[in-house]
């Protein structure tokens, strides 16, 4: 019996780890009139300033906006391929953001020391709930926006998001 129980956990650890990790959006945000025009939100920064995300959109050809968690097995190997997407364009190019949907904020700082992500960092916290304005229901998420604030994609993997991002 106890072999049993280890092997289902076993197997629901593996499944998560395939599947992304899940997180419960609390409440659904407002739709924008275009539903495919991008939703801007505000959270936190490492330095504790509000960064918006249309502080970003419209200054360079894409912005990948990445919902991820310190303590999603997921996102963090997703983090190495946007780190070596980002490096192949230029800023005026690409830009990511990431938002963290992190309770802890020590784990949270924690990752962002490991990580070295070069592209701005934000996190979630009582005030701002940047998940919700996209319906997060699990983690990692992204989404691609153009300069014009079309949302361009949502959770592109890797050759889908290349092939956009080389389609100029």
């Amino acid at each position: 019996m106890k072999k049993i129980l280890i092997l289902n956990f076993s197997f629901l650890i593996a499944l998560m780890s395939l599947v992304g990790c899940g997180k419960k959006a609390e409440k659904p945000a407002e739709a924008p009139a275009d539903e495919n025009m991008y939703i801007d939100f505000t959270a936190v920064t490492p330095e504790g300033q509000e960064l918006a995300v249309s502080e970003l959109v419209g200054k360079s050809d894409y912005v990948l906006v990445d919902f991820w968690a310190s303590w999603c097995g997921p996102c963090r190997r997703l983090i190495p391929v946007l780190k070596e997407i980002y490096a192949s364009h230029s800023r005026e190019h690409l830009q990511i953001l990431s938002c963290s949907v992190d309770q802890d904020e020590q784990m949270w700082r924690d990752a962002l020391e490991e990580e070295q992500m070069p592209w701005p960092q934000m996190r979630e916290d009582e005030k701002h709930v940047c998940s919700e304005h996209y319906q997060v229901q699990y983690i990692p998420f992204t989404v691609l926006i153009d300069r014009e604030g079309h949302i361009v994609a949502l959770n592109p993997d890797e050759s889908e998001l290349e092939e956009i991002l080389f389609s100029e």
